[in-house]
């Protein structure tokens, strides 16, 4: 079910992007940044409490901004689909996650 407050980004191939991440806390630990291409595919973590994890396949191309939004460097077709910004504290999540649909037009 998608909210109100989902956004939308439209970028084309190759490309770097922005994606916000309007729940964020006072710092970036508390941050994880969630993929998922389909809505009925499993989930990959790229981001856990403002570490980049080392085992997605695009993780050179990712980087947390300094207000914790998601940076993507050289967009590709394969990088649509669905992040969600969601924020932990002592392992509890806090709030809503901040969704964002990434449309890469080619």
């Amino acid at each position: 079910i998608s909210g109100v407050d989902d956004d939308h980004v439209f970028i084309s191939s190759g490309e770097n992007v922005h994606l916000p991440c309007n729940n964020a806390l006072h710092d970036c630990r508390s941050s994880t940044w969630i993929y998922n291409r389909f809505s009925n595919s499993s989930a990959v973590e790229l981001i856990n409490s403002g570490i980049k994890k080392k085992d997605t396949e695009s993780h050179e191309r990712l980087s947390l901004g300094s207000d914790c939004s998601l940076n993507i460097k050289n967009i590709t077709k394969e990088d649509y689909g669905l992040y969600s910004c969601r924020q932990y504290v002592n392992e509890q999540q806090q709030g809503d996650d901040a969704r964002v649909y990434l449309h890469v037009l080619h």
